[in-house]
Protein backbone atom coordinates (compact mmCIF):
# COMPACT_ATOMS: atom_id res chain seq x y z
CA UNK A 1 0.00 0.00 0.00
CA UNK A 2 2.76 2.10 1.38
CA UNK A 3 4.75 1.18 -2.24
CA UNK A 4 1.56 2.54 -4.65
CA UNK A 5 1.48 5.81 -2.26
CA UNK A 6 5.66 6.20 -3.37
CA UNK A 7 4.78 5.44 -6.67
CA UNK A 8 1.89 8.14 -7.17
CA UNK A 9 4.12 10.59 -5.48
CA UNK A 10 7.54 9.34 -8.10
CA UNK A 11 5.32 10.29 -10.40
CA UNK A 12 3.86 13.62 -9.21
CA UNK A 13 8.37 14.81 -8.92
CA UNK A 14 8.72 13.40 -12.45
CA UNK A 15 5.98 14.88 -14.07
CA UNK A 16 6.98 18.20 -12.02
CA UNK A 17 10.64 17.69 -12.70
CA UNK A 18 9.64 17.72 -16.97
CA UNK A 19 7.60 20.25 -17.06
CA UNK A 20 8.40 23.50 -18.78
CA UNK A 21 8.96 25.62 -16.11
CA UNK A 22 11.17 23.33 -14.57
CA UNK A 23 12.95 22.63 -17.30
CA UNK A 24 13.76 26.77 -17.92
CA UNK A 25 14.61 27.53 -14.33
CA UNK A 26 17.40 24.58 -14.23
CA UNK A 27 18.88 26.29 -17.40
CA UNK A 28 18.74 29.91 -15.79
CA UNK A 29 20.50 28.54 -12.58
CA UNK A 30 22.95 26.12 -14.18
CA UNK A 31 21.42 22.68 -12.89
CA UNK A 32 19.88 21.17 -15.80
CA UNK A 33 22.15 18.32 -15.83
CA UNK A 34 21.38 17.51 -12.16
CA UNK A 35 17.55 17.55 -13.10
CA UNK A 36 18.03 15.21 -15.49
CA UNK A 37 19.45 13.23 -13.63
CA UNK A 38 17.25 13.06 -11.11
CA UNK A 39 14.64 12.64 -13.29
CA UNK A 40 16.32 9.21 -14.65
CA UNK A 41 17.25 8.43 -10.41
CA UNK A 42 13.37 8.42 -9.98
CA UNK A 43 12.22 6.57 -12.80
CA UNK A 44 14.73 3.68 -11.71
CA UNK A 45 13.10 4.27 -7.94
CA UNK A 46 9.68 3.95 -9.92
CA UNK A 47 10.74 0.39 -11.14
CA UNK A 48 11.79 -0.77 -7.61
CA UNK A 49 9.04 0.03 -6.10
CA UNK A 50 6.84 -2.53 -8.11
CA UNK A 51 9.34 -4.94 -6.95
CA UNK A 52 9.06 -4.05 -3.51
CA UNK A 53 5.10 -4.20 -3.74
CA UNK A 54 5.78 -7.67 -3.60
CA UNK A 55 8.51 -8.26 -1.60
CA UNK A 56 7.88 -5.99 1.23
CA UNK A 57 5.26 -8.64 3.59
CA UNK A 58 8.42 -11.05 4.33
CA UNK A 59 11.67 -8.46 4.34
CA UNK A 60 11.57 -6.03 7.26
CA UNK A 61 14.67 -4.06 5.91
CA UNK A 62 12.55 -3.49 2.48
CA UNK A 63 9.74 -2.08 4.54
CA UNK A 64 11.93 0.26 6.83
CA UNK A 65 13.50 1.41 2.99
CA UNK A 66 10.17 2.27 1.86
CA UNK A 67 9.11 4.51 4.92
CA UNK A 68 12.61 6.70 4.84
CA UNK A 69 11.86 6.65 0.98
CA UNK A 70 8.13 7.98 1.93
CA UNK A 71 10.07 11.06 4.19
CA UNK A 72 12.42 11.59 1.50
CA UNK A 73 10.12 12.07 -1.50
CA UNK A 74 7.52 14.37 0.77
CA UNK A 75 10.76 16.43 1.10
CA UNK A 76 11.51 16.17 -2.46
CA UNK A 77 7.97 17.39 -3.31
CA UNK A 78 7.70 20.04 -0.63
CA UNK A 79 11.42 21.67 -2.22
CA UNK A 80 10.29 21.50 -5.71
CA UNK A 81 6.81 23.15 -4.62
CA UNK A 82 8.53 26.01 -3.07
CA UNK A 83 11.00 26.11 -5.88
CA UNK A 84 7.86 26.47 -8.31
CA UNK A 85 6.47 28.72 -6.15
CA UNK A 86 10.04 31.25 -5.75
CA UNK A 87 10.03 30.75 -9.39
CA UNK A 88 6.68 32.00 -10.31
CA UNK A 89 6.99 34.81 -7.61
CA UNK A 90 10.20 36.33 -9.44
CA UNK A 91 8.43 36.08 -12.79
CA UNK A 92 5.56 38.14 -11.12
CA UNK A 93 7.87 40.96 -9.37
CA UNK A 94 10.02 40.97 -12.44
CA UNK A 95 6.54 41.70 -14.93
CA UNK A 96 4.60 43.45 -12.52
CA UNK A 97 7.14 45.12 -10.07
CA UNK A 98 6.40 44.78 -6.66
CA UNK A 99 3.38 44.82 -4.90
CA UNK A 100 4.53 46.04 -1.25
CA UNK A 101 3.89 49.51 -2.16
CA UNK A 102 0.45 48.88 -3.97
CA UNK A 103 -0.65 46.89 -1.25
CA UNK A 104 -3.92 48.70 1.82
CA UNK A 105 -1.42 48.49 4.84
CA UNK A 106 -3.90 46.49 6.73
CA UNK A 107 -3.98 43.50 5.08
CA UNK A 108 -1.50 41.07 5.08
CA UNK A 109 1.10 39.50 1.73
CA UNK A 110 1.82 36.19 1.17
CA UNK A 111 5.69 37.59 1.95
CA UNK A 112 4.21 38.27 5.31
CA UNK A 113 2.63 35.24 6.01
CA UNK A 114 5.23 32.95 4.82
CA UNK A 115 2.95 30.84 2.35
CA UNK A 116 3.12 30.26 -0.90
CA UNK A 117 0.66 28.57 -3.11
Amino acid sequence: MAESFLFSIAESLIAKLASHAFQEASRLVGLYDNLRDLTKTLSLVKAVLLDAQQKQEHNHQLREWLTQLKTVFSDAEDLLDEFECQTLRKKVVKAHGSTKDKQDPGVLSIEDVGVCF
